[in-house]
Order: C-alpha cells, then structure tokens, then sequence
C-alpha cells in the first residue's frame, strides 16, 4: 500500500492498523492481557429528594429535636437518610411497611 496522497492522520491509522496486525500475528493467546470486570464504584453516590414545604419544615425540626435527645450538636438530613437506608435493608418489618405505603401512593 502506498502511502502518496494519504493525510497525516491516515498515515498514522494506516502505520497503527500494521503494527496492531503484527502484533496480533507474533503474539501468543497466553501473553494477550485477560480484560479484567470494570472497578467496583467505590466513591458515595448522591441522592436527593423533593420534600413540601411542610414536610421539610417539620423534618428539619424531627432532626433538631432529635439532636438534642442523642446529645449532638446536630442531626442533618444526610445522617438520617443514611441510617434509614441501612435500616430498610436490613430490617424485614420496616421493608414490608416501606412497601405497603409505596403501594397507597
């Protein structure tokens, strides 16, 4: 294949599909690298959530009142939603309420 009146670009494609294709010739099954399963999401993931008015306003309060009876500073939404979360997956009861209610909506 001649290389008059390619392009740059296509030179380089041209001159990389060669090298691959000699690779590919030379190169034992054993030494080609296995693909491996893509990394595991390791990094929190955000949530968020779309509450009335009122409803914020009295969870805001939930988490205040419920600050000062565990002794900390304060309880924010995030710390709430986190245990609420763990719990629903781990407590049977609690699921099965989750989805009786999901049900009347």
């Amino acid at each position: 294949m001649t290389t008059q009146g390619m392009t740059a670009a296509e030179k380089i494609r041209a001159k990389a599909a060669r090298a691959k294709q000699h690779q590919e010739q030379t190169e034992p099954d054993s030494a080609r690298p296995v693909p491996s399963a893509a990394a595991p999401h390791v990094k929190p993931i955000r949530s968020t959530v779309d509450l009335l008015p009122v409803k914020h306003a009295s969870f805001k309060a939930w988490c205040g009142e419920t600050a000062v009876m565990i002794g900390r500073a304060r309880v924010t939404t995030q710390d709430v939603i986190r245990v609420l979360v763990d719990r629903l997956l781990t407590d049977e009861t609690l699921a099965r309420k989750v989805r009786d209610d999901l049900r009347k909506q």
